[in-house]
């Protein structure tokens, strides 16, 4: 994904109630709880590295929207 495909995709979350409740839906489907708010604050860094070794290993990438459902 892009650097500006990521910022399109943030900005369709903080203005998209139906794409960001799907997202929260995933989120909560998949045994967390937190809010988009308390998302923004994560350490990105951590991330990005944990994708970065997947990557490189083979493993999954970031998980595309047809997961969320």
């Amino acid at each position: 994904m892009s650097e500006e495909q990521a910022r399109r995709f943030i900005a369709k979350l903080k203005n998209d109630p139906r794409m960001s409740a799907r997202f929260l839906a995933f989120i909560r489907k998949e045994g967390f709880s937190f809010t988009l708010e308390e998302l923004s604050k994560v350490n990105w860094d951590e991330f990005i590295a944990l994708q970065d070794s997947e990557s490189t290993t083979g493993g999954p990438c970031l998980p595309a929207s047809e997961h969320w459902g």
